[in-house]
């Protein structure tokens, strides 16, 4: 019986060695299989801005010209008549010059300014009809803060023109549905 074990010792190391060696090269070989490759950003992917996706696009040729974010877009009733309401917040610039960007941008898209009540801006093209703008800049803002003010545009309403998925993401559109609570 000493040959049986001896050979059941051998085995045993045998086996003990390839388990080790098998994990050594699964060690070595595992950032191939499904490892994450640390690439310094961990944000996820975000949809393009709201105005870039082309579901609510703006009136053809206007852009806007300074930094901003859109807060949200949707149709409301004025006056008994649908219209749009795009509400837009402006980065590192004063009101001032967020006016005067607006004013430029409506004029270079082919826009006539009129005559606006108080702070707001009104601009018309014969295909466009009135458009008006109202810039508010938020009240104590630190001089170091990125969001200045707001500004909220009163435009005829449109229907989707893209029949891209995205199109329907409330988040990426920022029509959101009034069952959602916005902060505003």
């Amino acid at each position: 019986m000493p040959g049986i074990s001896d050979s059941s010792a051998t085995v045993r190391r045998v086996s003990i060695g390839l388990v080790v060696l098998l994990a050594v090269v699964l060690v070595l070989l595992s950032p191939q299989f499904g490892r994450a490759h640390p690439e310094g950003s961990y944000r996820p992917v975000l949809d393009p801005p709201a105005l870039e996706l082309g579901c609510y696009p703006l009136p053809e040729g206007l852009r806007l010209d300074f930094a901003h974010q859109v807060r949200t877009d949707g149709d409301v009733e004025v006056d008994g008549e649908r219209r749009r309401e795009l509400v837009v917040q402006y980065d590192l610039i004063g009101a001032d010059e967020v006016r005067e960007r607006l004013t430029a941008s409506f004029v270079a898209a082919g826009f006539t300014p009129e005559t606006g009540a108080g702070d707001v801006l009104v601009f018309t093209r014969p295909d466009t009809g009135p458009v008006s703008v109202k810039v508010e800049p938020l009240p104590d803002v630190p001089e170091d803060a990125t969001v200045r003010g707001t500004v909220t545009f009163d435009l005829p309403s449109i229907a989707v023109a893209s029949d891209d998925p995205v199109c329907d993401d409330p988040y990426a559109t920022k029509r959101f549905p009034d069952s959602y609570e916005l902060a505003r």
